[in-house]
């Protein structure tokens, strides 16, 4: 009987498909959707972050992030706010409930990584190197 091989690629694939199932199910329980938690995450992590970086970080289109940024700020979970140093560019920043969803969202994030670190992964710059060169084929 045939044996079908499974590469590296078809692998990594399988993994980030399970791993956005396992956050999906767990983001549900708090009522945010991955892309709203990604932002959330990061805004968390980088406070102040303004709209050009965000975007490149979450590989949206601005319409896209204005969108997302809109149903988090009616959610009363993120402010915009000017930059004081650039007055056409706005920063991000958590309020209080926001910074309540991010924890529980960094928790899920966390959780996770536990998950992934017991596998014992011996070089995660490699994966980071990947990760690198097939952003680098998107063009």
């Amino acid at each position: 009987m045939y044996q079908h091989k499974v590469t590296t690629a078809e692998l990594i694939y399988q993994i980030g498909q399970m791993e956005g199932q396992i956050i999906q199910y767990c983001l549900a329980d708090i009522g945010i959707r991955m892309e709203h938690a990604r932002l959330l995450h990061y805004v968390s992590d980088v406070p102040g972050t303004n709209l050009v970086n965000l975007a490149n970080y979450l590989n949206v289109q601005p319409a896209t992030l204005t969108n997302m940024i809109k149903k988090l700020e009616k959610q009363e979970l993120i402010i915009r706010h000017v930059d004081p140093d650039d007055s056409h560019q706005r920063q991000l920043f958590l309020l209080p409930q926001g910074e309540v969803v991010a924890k529980q969202i960094n928790a899920i994030f966390h959780e996770l990584n536990d998950v992934v670190d017991e596998v014992h992964l011996k070089d995660s710059a490699q994966l980071s190197k990947l990760l690198n060169l097939l952003e680098s084929k998107k063009g």
